[in-house]
């Protein structure tokens, strides 16, 4: 199924100061509204890279480190091995986190990966890590691994695999492949296994404060442009993350993780990936800084169900969604996933 969706108007984040309110005067269109994304998503990394380096500065690193190590959930014995899920371990966050968390001989660590033969280096002979494959678009491969993982228990669930500016692609019933691999197919997970996961955390991103929420109720099949449509699908885990820890109760948050060159950007204009490769990662917040945040954050003591979180702090993201859209987005998400189940 590769029918586009009927066009409907787009909705902006309240109390933004984004342009794209503009697109209110004017017709619908995507090529407006993905330039109006992309040029507010350029103009946010060069604020972003200057923010995180003033955050990352010093020492700022190690500081982050002995205060993860020392932490309870860190530290602390027991009888029982403790557990951590990883999706997305064979990204370029996913690969430092599993390097940090295998620093502790007491955590057994189930992780994904997209493709096997990608772990070869950094998991090789790891008695303590099991590797799942894993295609988040294939929901038979999701109902499968949740069986699989049915009889753990896990302290921290991480969710951190994800594609950005990919091409226009669906699923066979018709999802949009940012939203289909960043949303549907992590959070179908998680909705399977919710019981046995103490903590949850999903990689979102800062461009979802350039987002825009479509107003069509097949959103989740909508693409404007390989921006909007990762930003949006980011905006999107937020409001899932925010929504869930709301009605069930359960401590699921968000984050950003920082603007970190990597394999992301591999669908990216050329000058982009030229800079990716040469000059990016000199200046840049490094993949094991972002594994150091995502890890402190969620195993920190007074993490806040719900919350997004930048450098440490929480963001005040997903109320500038209108209420009335948050349910809608996250009853959208959960009928897919229904659907995707019964398959």
């Amino acid at each position: 199924m590769d029918e586009k969706p009927e066009r409907y108007r787009w909705g902006v984040l309240e109390n933004s100061w984004n342009l794209c309110k503009l697109l209110n005067l004017l017709p619908s269109s995507d090529f407006l509204l993905e330039l109006f994304v992309f040029g507010h998503i350029y103009i946010l990394a060069a604020w972003l890279a200057l923010r995180e380096a003033w955050f990352d500065r010093g020492n700022k690193i190690n500081h982050l480190k002995t205060e993860l190590f020392s932490s309870r959930m860190w530290s602390s014995k027991r009888k029982n091995r403790r557990k951590i899920l990883l999706i997305g371990a064979d990204g370029t966050i996913g690969s430092q986190i599993i390097k940090i968390i295998r620093q502790n001989s007491d955590f057994d660590c189930h992780v994904t990966v997209h493709h096997k033969f990608s772990t070869k280096q950094f998991l090789k002979n790891d008695e303590n890590t099991s590797i799942y494959e894993l295609d988040l678009t294939d929901h038979e491969q999701i109902l499968l691994l949740a069986n699989q993982l049915k009889s753990h228990y896990f302290d921290v669930a991480i969710f951190a695999a994800g594609v950005m500016l990919s091409p226009e692609i669906r699923t066979s019933d018709g999802v949009e492949f940012h939203n289909a691999v960043n949303v549907v197919g992590q959070v179908m997970l998680y909705e399977l296994l919710q019981n046995e996961i103490k903590r949850a955390v999903f990689l979102s991103s800062a461009t979802a404060r350039m987002a825009c929420y479509s107003e069509n109720p097949l959103f989740l099949s909508v693409y404007a442009g390989p921006y909007q449509a990762y930003a949006s699908s980011k905006l999107n885990l937020a409001v899932y993350a925010n929504e869930v820890a709301r009605e069930k109760h359960v401590t699921a948050i968000s984050l950003h993780p920082g603007t970190v060159p990597g394999h992301l950007y591999h669908n990216a204009n050329a000058l982009v990936r030229y800079l990716n490769v040469t000059l990016l990662p000199k200046i840049m917040r490094t993949p094991e800084m972002a594994a150091v945040l995502v890890l402190h954050t969620i195993f920190r003591e007074d993490v806040q169900p719900g919350a997004y979180y930048e450098d440490s702090e929480t963001v005040d993201l997903v109320s500038r969604v209108p209420e009335k859209e948050r349910t809608r987005i996250y009853e959208t998400i959960h009928r897919r996933i229904e659907l995707w189940m019964e398959k």
